[in-house]
Order: C-alpha cells, then structure tokens, then sequence
C-alpha cells in the first residue's frame, strides 16, 4: 500500500473514476434541487415528483455503479484499499482532524484521510437516498397521499435535502483547503493534470 505520510503529489484518477465521480456530483445535485419540486405527487398533475423521480432512477444507477466499482473495480475505487477502518488509516484521519485547526491538510493520495471519511459518508448518503428513492418510484401512488411504510421510506428519502448538501459543503471546503495550500486536485476532474516530470532524479507532480 502507498504511505500516506510520503506522499506529496496530486494523485491523477482514471478515466471512469473521474466520470463516475463527475456523473454522481452533478445527479446529486439535480435530485436536490427537482426534489424540492416533488412534494407535488400528491397533486393530480404531479410534474415536478415526475422530473425528480426519473432524475432520482439515473442518480441510483449511479450509486449502483460506484458500489460494484467499490468491489470489483480499478484497484484506488474498490473499498478494502481505502475506506478508514485500519487503526493506520484512522490515524490520518486523526493527523487530518488536528491539523484542520490550522486550516492545513497533509497531501493525502485520494480516499485518505479525513477525505475518505468523507467520501464514505458521501457514499453512504447517496446510497441511502438511491435505495429509499427507488422504493418510492415503484411504490408511491401519484394523486394520493403516502400512508403506512410508504410514508415512513419516504420520510427517511427527505433527509437528504439535509444531507447531500452537508456532504457536498464538506467536499467542497477540502477542495478549497487544498487549493488554498497549492494543491489544486480539482484540476483533476477535469483532465488537468500534468503528468509527472523526473526533476533530479525525484519525481514531481
């Protein structure tokens, strides 16, 4: 494994990690604002519950997607490489926690740390809402009002209105935090990257 605590570069991702990165971020936030609309699927004409539930069937192939990668795909996405549950990977978390207190986060390759925290409760979330959604899509009768266990999936759906934008808030301040420190992993969505140069014998990224 990579140590974290030498790692000093921007780590480039692979195409289909950046897609389905890029794909999730962009299908979350268009659930998001269309589910603001869908409180309507009581209603008759119901247009804004129709928007936001086929908006919410793509969103869940998505998350479907990122999970199988998270087993069976390239070698940085699958979830035994990253997510923090060794007592070595909770210390970066740990190292990450105490230097936030000075607005400082260590170079970290992608997923670890306080980042992969993140991105496990991200992950979490979303599939949380793609699995509550789905129900929904298949179970909600559009025109009458939700009653039983539909009514109460449906209560556990809306609390991504809270945390999808709690998780994106999160996401985004580590991206600033990182570019405020030189290193601009944004770059890297969109095919920015550089690619490594040999500088006196060491690498540079």
């Amino acid at each position: 494994m990579e140590s974290s605590r030498k790692y000093t570069g921007v780590h480039a991702l692979g195409t289909t990690a950046i897609l389905v990165h890029f794909g999730m971020v962009v299908i979350g936030i268009a659930a998001l604002l269309s589910g603001l609309l869908a409180d309507d699927y009581k209603k008759v004409e119901h247009w804004g519950f129709t928007i936001h539930s086929w908006i919410g069937i793509a969103g869940a192939a998505i998350v479907l997607l990122r999970v199988m990668l998270g087993i069976v795909g390239p070698r940085d996405l699958r979830f035994p490489n990253w997510v923090p549950y060794t007592h070595e990977r909770l210390s970066y978390v740990k190292e990450d926690i105490i230097s936030l207190r000075t607005l400082n986060l260590p170079p970290r390759p992608p997923h670890f740390g306080v980042a992969g925290l993140i991105q496990l409760f991200g992950l979490v979330v979303f599939l949380l809402v793609a699995l509550s959604g789905t129900f929904l899509f298949f179970k909600i009768d559009p025109g009458h009002k939700a009653h039983g266990i539909v009514h109460s999936v449906k209560e556990v759906h809306e609390v991504g209105l809270f945390l999808i934008p709690l998780f994106l808030t999160l996401h985004t301040g580590g991206i600033l935090l990182h570019a405020m420190q030189g290193r601009h992993v944004w770059r890297k969505m969109f095919f920015m990257n550089r690619p490594a140069r040999q500088t006196s014998g060491m690498k540079t990224f």
